[in-house]
């Protein structure tokens, strides 16, 4: 086809698809036949320039989310039907969210993770465009595939037009607190970390610290860190800014990490964490309690269990969500 077909159809296409002209009016307005405009419907179907997607609603807990969001202190908690897809249920029911909230030129931080690196791609493509994309925190040698916060930054600027990237071109962890000082002293880096700190809008996932956690399974926190931070109470982590049951910061790693300060991170007026499963139970009941995570987007198996949790157990003054910091 050249550009005029393809102009051609794609005008026809929005017409019926978009703003639902029938193809007695699309005839009559365009001179055409009734059964030319049906033969070309069809073939911008069959050539790919029409889409038709049957999206199954999202089963959501309303009540079940509002209970864990009043009990934890947050904004909101979207919590998807155990019986609606597991983890891609979850996925998807994020991508949603977190595409509801985007805006022209909104100004985006993002984490990493498993659970990140399977809602991204669910993202509502070219809703807006101009995001500015920070990453929150620097990167690690050896990882798998897509789970890294520069490869999330690049596909997130990929599906919307004119976004821009602010790359964090350095390590999560370095060996001892003098490299750490030297590295925070190149502009770059700081210029990175300055426009973290501006984000209005964070995405982030919530890690844990067994042995399949990716901070740990592929070695960049060695053994020795893994068990001083269990032996301080550490639970899990956002963004690299550990954390107790309680919320409370986990410091002992703070003098290597290359990430956004834990103040900073709590001043980002909205951040969604998105996180399931048992072996995440402890590390969401901190973030939530950490004034890391305003949104959580989880299950109902999860949700149940934190919100009988927070039922059966008093609050430790001064920790009952919010930001911090």
């Amino acid at each position: 086809m050249d550009k005029a077909d393809v102009e051609f159809l794609v005008d026809l296409a929005t017409r019926f698809y978009v703003l639902g002209q029938t193809q007695a009016r699309i005839a009559r307005e365009l001179d055409l036949d009734p059964a030319t405009v049906s033969r070309h419907l069809k073939k911008a179907r069959d050539d790919g320039i029409v889409r038709i997607e049957i999206r199954r609603p999202r089963n959501l807990h309303l009540e079940l989310g509002r209970e864990l969001a009043a009990y934890y202190g947050i904004k909101r908690a979207v919590v998807v039907a155990d019986d609606d897809g597991g983890s891609a249920a979850v996925a998807a029911a994020a991508a949603e969210y977190f595409s509801s909230q985007l805006t022209n030129g909104a100004r985006i931080g993002l984490s990493f993770g498993r659970m990140l690196s399977s809602m991204v791609p669910l993202l509502t493509a070219g809703t807006v465009s101009d995001l500015d994309v920070s990453m929150l925190l620097g990167g690690f040698g050896r990882a798998m595939p897509g789970i890294q916060g520069h490869e999330l930054a690049r596909h997130i600027a990929s599906l919307y037009p004119h976004s821009r990237i602010h790359y964090l071109q350095a390590p999560l962890l370095v060996d001892s607190p003098d490299i750490q000082q030297a590295m925070l002293k190149d502009g770059s880096i700081q210029a990175a970390l300055q426009a973290a700190a501006n984000a209005e809008l964070a995405l982030v996932g919530i890690g844990n610290l067994d042995d399949n956690a990716p901070l740990i399974r592929y070695g960049h926190l060695s053994t020795e860190d893994q068990k001083r931070l269990v032996q301080s109470g550490a639970v899990g982590d956002v963004s690299a800014r550990f954390f107790n049951i309680w919320g409370e910061p986990v410091s002992v790693l703070d003098d290597r990490l290359i990430a956004i300060e834990r103040d900073a991170l709590a001043r980002i007026p909205t951040i969604v964490g998105v996180a399931v499963g048992p072996e995440k139970y402890a590390a969401i009941q901190g973030a939530l309690r950490s004034g890391y995570v305003d949104v959580v987007v989880t299950d109902e198996r999860t949700a149940r269990v934190l919100a009988q949790v927070a039922k059966e157990t008093p609050e430790r003054e001064g920790k009952k969500g919010g930001k911090v910091g």
